[in-house]
């Protein structure tokens, strides 16, 4: 339970970001030149870059394509775009951000340490390395303290954390942000309930609002027992992800934002998972690693990772404090992975206490969590639901040329689809990577969404309706809406009597004739007990549609030709404006 807040079920296990992993080419130079996105001239540009050694191989914050941890360099272009709002004075002052982890955030770390609403005496002797690594890198990311010379910047340092992990925590001022680094994608849906899903993550809009990671499970879900091969015999080489971010069932929640993870060259991460509960992406980077400090310290690569993304650059922020614990840490006769690494080893920093090997989801939500927290900072009236709008409309639409997935005719994935009121979305993206500079300037001139409609749980009038063979003619049970709202989201609930969900193919169709995949087939989802069910997911792809008229679930056996099972019931509910 997540306190000081209206109670969200379920806060998962953080991420596994065993691969934290990026670094710096020696003699890695401080970036120069009219940053890509911003209108800002020269001397502003020189302004935007603080005297913190580490900023320069921050891409996230600034990216001009320079030299970074990692071998290769990112594309120029592929940040924040933060701009100039620092110099401006939008760095998230007044606003207080919660963070959610299972460990502790270093309260000693200097470049935390005065932005942290409460400090709580660590016990390093018995505090887990990677807990605390994980909190406190997370944590840097949002809100390290920028522009004191010491480890890198952030996205928003004049913002207040309150460590959730913390004695005490409670007791602290409401935070209206929270980050949940600890997504990721079930292996199983959560069953059909009978009882009505409740509304307690619909408040019309005065709540908190909560930013979480999608998951790392595209490739892989080692965490949880599933290896790349079960993963590579469930997608059949598809090119799908191994399990769907639309499992979770918090991801489906009106007040949370789910996040995608982008890597350097501007696409989605390797490790990123898929799913129409996506919102918006933000940067993760992949594991920064340098070959010549893994060849020379004789590292090993992280299994069942292609070494490209073994390669690239990840995100540096801030560790465990010492070359004693964390990340980044001196070990006698163990692996470096790049020129950061290794504690006093490192000819960068010998402090060890900042790390570029933070990635994963668990990377890619902060970066989402500080551009709302810059952005509440220039329009403190902004609702969950303002904030989730300006994300959504405002984010930059990238690797638009992706292409569909199809399967034997079967549309696994629709790469990109604009809907019927213009939005783009992409069940790997949602509605594209965050802009600081457009969202804030959004919020600064945004006029708020009007009152919350929810229709309720609407069900279908059809009754025991077949699950479709793969070649059939698109159709199945409808939903018929009445109210002529502007849809912000759409969640629906399922059960059916099918055995084996591996195979199943479920499509959901607007009254405006826009289609999500809400599962594709070939996804790797375990059946409990008895029949393939439901009980909470979602579908962000119709953002401003309306919501009127007849809404189709299309459910699909992509491999039986003669299907027998059926769809026994489902439900909609929209929420929107």
């Amino acid at each position: 339970m997540i306190a000081c807040t209206p109670p969200i079920p379920h806060v998962p296990a953080p991420d596994d970001t065993s691969g934290f992993p990026a670094s710096p080419a020696p003699g890695a130079a401080a970036p120069d030149g009219a940053h890509a996105h911003a209108a800002s001239a020269a001397q502003l540009f020189e302004a935007a870059v603080p005297d913190d050694p580490l900023f320069p191989y921050q891409w996230h914050l600034k990216n001009t394509g320079q030299h970074v941890f990692g071998d290769t360099r990112p594309q120029a272009g592929v940040d924040l775009n933060l701009g100039t709002l620092h110099q401006q004075g939008i760095t998230g002052k007044g606003v207080v951000v919660a963070i959610h982890e299972p460990g502790r955030i270093d309260p000693d770390h200097e470049d935390l340490a005065p932005n942290l609403l409460a400090r709580h005496p660590l016990d390093r002797a018995t505090a887990g390395d990677f807990d605390v690594a994980h909190a406190t890198a997370t944590a840097g990311i949002i809100a390290a303290v920028e522009g004191n010379g010491k480890g890198g910047g952030s996205i928003a340092p004049g913002a207040q954390l309150i460590d959730m992990a913390a004695p005490g925590a409670g007791d602290l001022p409401r935070a209206r942000l929270h980050n949940l680094s600890g997504g990721s994608s079930p292996v199983l849906f959560t069953p059909y309930s009978a009882a009505e899903y409740p509304d307690q993550d619909v408040d019309g809009g005065s709540g908190d609002l909560f930013i979480k990671s999608g998951g790392n499970e595209f490739e892989s879900a080692e965490k949880i027992g599933v290896s790349a091969q079960a993963c590579s015999a469930a997608t059949g080489g598809t090119g799908t992800s191994c399990l769907t971010a639309a499992a979770e069932s918090m991801n489906a929640m009106a007040r949370v934002v789910t996040v995608a993870s982008v890597n350097a060259a501007g696409v989605k991460a390797s490790y990123s998972s898929s799913g129409s509960t996506l919102w918006v992406s933000g940067l993760g980077g992949e594991y920064g690693h340098e070959r010549q400090y893994v060849t020379d310290s004789g590292a090993v690569g992280l299994p069942n990772v292609a070494d490209a993304h073994l390669y690239a650059p990840a995100i540096v922020t801030t560790d465990m404090s010492g070359a004693d614990r964390g990340l980044n840490r001196d070990r006698p006769g163990s692996p470096r992975y790049n020129a950061l690494d290794g504690g006093s080893l490192s000819s960068v920093d010998a402090s060890g206490d900042y790390t570029a090997r933070a990635n994963g989801t668990s990377a890619a939500a902060p970066t989402v969590t500080g551009v709302t927290a810059l952005m509440l900072q220039a329009n403190p009236a902004l609702t969950w639901r303002d904030i989730k709008y300006i994300l959504a409309t405002t984010a930059r639409q990238i690797d638009p040329d992706r292409q569909k997935i199809v399967w034997q005719g079967l549309v696994l994935d629709d790469g990109w689809v604009t809907n019927a009121a213009g939005r783009a979305f992409s069940n790997w993206y949602g509605y594209g990577l965050v802009d600081a500079t457009a969202a804030v300037q959004a919020a600064q001139r945004h006029t708020p969404l009007g009152p919350l409609r929810n229709t309720g749980w609407l069900a279908t009038a059809d009754k025991e309706a077949p699950v479709a063979a793969r070649e059939a003619a698109a159709s199945g049970p409808r939903i018929t809406v009445d109210d002529d709202m502007k849809i912000e989201t759409v969640q629906l609930r399922l059960r059916t009597t099918h055995k084996n969900p591996n195979q199943l193919h479920i499509v959901l169709t607007s009254p405006s004739g826009t289609s999500s995949i809400i599962l594709p087939a070939h996804t790797l989802v375990a059946l409990p007990d008895g029949a393939f069910s439901i009980d909470l997911t979602a579908s962000n792809a119709f953002l401003d549609e309306s919501a009127r008229g007849t809404w189709t679930l299309r459910v699909v056996d992509a491999k039986d030709p003669a299907p027998t099972s059926a769809v026994v019931s489902w439900e909609l509910r929209v929420l929107g404006h």
